[in-house]
């Protein structure tokens, strides 16, 4: 479960900090809304990975 979070918390927030660079380098207008839902659940994933950390 860690691994899993650990990943899914890096490549969501990875992905939503350079999805609109590479959106703005095509020249294309920026999902606004999707970028905010994948830094959203990738923060939840860091909490629940630093929350729990003792648990698991």
């Amino acid at each position: 479960m860690k691994k899993l979070l650990s990943w899914g918390g890096v490549g969501l927030l990875t992905t939503a900090l350079l999805d609109p660079l590479m959106y703005s380098m095509l020249e294309k207008p920026i999902p606004w809304v999707r970028d905010l839902a994948m830094l959203a659940a990738g923060v939840a994933c860091l909490y629940l990975l630093i929350r729990f950390r003792d648990e698991w």
